[in-house]
């Protein structure tokens, strides 16, 4: 099993307090928010571990260095500007097995990490949850009636079943059918193009990607100000 941590991104919405450097680098209670989270990767086994830099990437490598991550292979994506999809194809040609993707602004609990990372399927996955209150903002996904799997995701549908907590599972059989809709996302899309309109275009050709629910664990992410605080409150409080 594998894993790619998109950290490109800017993060220019958490304002000017946090301009010089990449925002899975602010602190949560003078722990830097990523480190939290590659602590948690090291319960479970991986054969190779990727983090995608871009912006303030020198940060990123220091980072590493200074708390002994030296098992995290660190890519640089020098289009950081542009969508995501540019982070994931940076580490492509990395991955060889089953593998997971996660985003570095993103803090799942202990137990949210274990029942992401343990689970196993012949079938591409993403995890979701139905107990938020979604905003503009927010990835919704709509679930097809029928076999309950993935039939739309985008922030701007209107009818919708649950939210995207950023977590994306792909086993090895499925690199041909995940590749190939990778690909046509990105000559659709150009330079806006992102991870989840990969998933919302094979489900809009029938692709058979399975939904896990994980209703009721909590998670954080760091978009905006607003999202640091509650997050440093969430984290603090819950794992003090």
């Amino acid at each position: 099993m594998q894993l790619v941590i998109l950290a490109a991104g800017r993060g220019s919405r958490l304002g000017e307090d946090h301009a010089d450097r990449p925002k899975s680098l602010v602190s949560v209670g003078d722990v830097p928010y990523l480190k939290r989270q590659l602590e948690s990767f090291r319960h479970f086994s991986f054969s190779k571990k990727n983090l995608v830099g871009g912006y303030g990437i020198t940060f990123l490598r220091d980072f590493l260095a200074e708390n002994n991550f030296g098992d995290i292979t660190l890519l640089e994506n020098t289009e950081f500007l542009k969508g995501n999809l540019y982070s994931l194809a940076t580490a492509r040609f990395e991955l060889t097995e089953d593998f997971f993707v996660f985003n570095a602004d993103h803090f799942y609990s202990p137990e949210t990490y274990q029942s992401i990372l343990t689970m196993r399927s012949d079938n591409i996955t993403i995890f979701c949850d139905k107990d938020r209150i979604l905003t503009d903002d927010d990835m919704k996904v709509r679930l097809d009636e029928h076999s309950g799997h993935l039939a739309a995701m985008s922030k701007t549908l209107s009818d919708f079943e649950a939210g995207y907590v950023g977590v994306t599972y792909v086993p090895k059989s499925a690199y041909q059918t995940y590749w190939s809709a990778f690909d046509a996302t990105a000559a659709r899309l150009g330079d806006k193009a992102n991870v989840e309109n990969v998933l919302d275009g094979l489900a809009a050709v029938g692709g058979d990607i399975r939904v896990r629910d994980i209703s009721g664990s909590w998670w954080t992410e760091i978009d905006t100000p607003e999202d640091l605080a509650k997050a440093r409150q969430t984290i603090l409080s819950r794992l003090s």
